[in-house]
């Protein structure tokens, strides 16, 4: 604090960016706590953003110094009580590290822009509640929150760096691990995970689902091809085009925690200690589930499966996923973007299985020129075309589910 009073008066100080937030916050200090409190923290200045070393131990630390510290101070720099706003308008909501500043501190103290006080956290828990998705029980203590819900509370919340997005939620998982800033965001996320499953046996880890997806081999419908669509679909005909789009991602892990938005509120089950480990192998999660075979009417589809997962909703209903044996004992999941209800997940036949943890996410948009062209399977050419489809998926490390669709389409383009 004597450094700060040293430095208040000169001119590059009243220049800073975040002036208004230090000299603010060092006020607050002295005026309600009497100096009582005699060391402030502050990100914007107690953080060296150039030296790799110290950042690494701050972020890995960051959420005990929140859960230490007596109080934390909220600061809302884009909103003023006395204008006509919502809380909600403030960005601080919607980025990634300020999920701990919300959540680790015992006391959370609002102000405005004018450092104004807006309330105490437990004051604001409905708002902030309806604000972040956050069952108010939790906003005071998150040791009972299954980890699809503490991934659904980061679900659409940004960060400057796309690492990030992993690396501000160590603490909320109670995790340590080094930080390899340019290793991509997916791969950040992926060792996030992985992390998170030695020191935790709660499934509902593998309960997300991929938003904004149809199943393999639906349409989009039919378009008239404008010029802003000829660009996109790399075509340069005026026609009638009728396109499907295709994603496959067959991890057992996701790639985001965005996939959580819809799955924060499963549960494990509360005898999920009685189950087996299940652990990370160079063959991929190693676990047991208890799988049933699917069926499509009377026709039992070849080594496709639900799997059940130890948890369950709000109504007591089990979960399943979606998986494929793509070798002995070697199993993907397909159809990322569904989630099987269940009303009884103990009758499956338990089985020790490998489940890929990453498989490769890639989006097929396939194009065909009309409505009424196809290939006749039982044909040479539609038995070729098959052919080539198999061998394209598989050169891409996907596994073969070709529908009716795709034997439809004139083009396959890959992003």
């Amino acid at each position: 604090m004597a450094q700060f009073h040293e430095h208040r008066q000169s001119p590059q100080w009243k220049k800073a960016r975040s002036a208004a937030k230090i000299v603010g916050a060092c006020q607050e200090v002295v005026d309600s706590t009497d100096g009582e409190i005699k060391y402030l923290w502050m990100d914007t200045v107690c953080i060296k953003q150039d030296n790799q070393t110290e950042l690494s131990t701050v972020i890995n630390s960051m959420y005990r110094l929140y859960r230490d510290a007596e109080v934390c101070y909220v600061y809302l720099h884009d909103f003023l009580s006395t204008e006509e706003q919502t809380l909600g308008q403030s960005d601080w909501f919607t980025r990634g590290w300020t999920l701990q500043e919300l959540l680790a501190p015992p006391t959370v103290n609002f102000f405005d822009k004018e450092w104004e006080y807006l309330g105490e956290r437990w004051d604001l828990k409905e708002q902030l509640s309806s604000l972040t998705g956050i069952d108010p029980d939790y906003l005071t203590d998150v040791r009972f929150a299954s980890i699809s819900a503490r991934m659904s509370w980061m679900a659409g919340r940004k960060t400057t760096v796309p690492e990030d997005t992993a690396y501000c939620l160590l603490g909320l998982f109670d995790v340590n691990m080094p930080l390899l800033y340019g290793e991509g965001k997916e791969r950040a996320f992926l060792r996030l995970q992985e992390e998170i499953m030695k020191y935790s046996d709660d499934r509902t880890l593998f309960v997300w689902k991929k938003e904004d997806q149809r199943p393999v081999g639906t349409t989009c419908g039919s378009t008239k091809v404008d010029e802003a669509s000829q660009k996109h679909l790399d075509v340069h005909t005026e026609t009638t085009r009728r396109t499907s789009t295709v994603l496959y991602n067959t991890g057992l892990l996701a790639n985001s925690p965005d996939c959580f938005r819809s799955t924060g509120h499963y549960r494990p089950y509360d005898d999920s200690q009685n189950t087996k480990p299940y652990q990370m192998t160079n063959k991929g999660i190693a676990i047991d589930l208890r799988l049933w075979f699917l069926r499509d009417g009377n026709r039992l589809l070849e080594d496709r499966f639900i799997a059940a997962l130890d948890c369950h909703d709000h109504y007591n209903e089990h979960v399943g996923i979606y998986l494929e044996k793509i070798g002995e004992g070697c199993w993907s999941r397909i159809w990322p973007e569904k989630i099987v209800r269940l009303k009884e997940p103990h009758q499956g036949e338990l089985q020790s299985l490998y489940v890929k943890k990453r498989g490769p996410t890639l989006k097929l948009t396939l194009v065909r020129s009309s409505v009424n062209s196809s290939y006749d399977t039982d044909s040479p050419a539609g038995k070729e075309r098959l052919e080539r489809l198999h061998h394209f998926l598989r050169s891409k490390g996907l596994t073969h589910q070709i529908e009716d669709d795709l034997l439809r389409t004139d083009s396959v383009s890959m992003e």
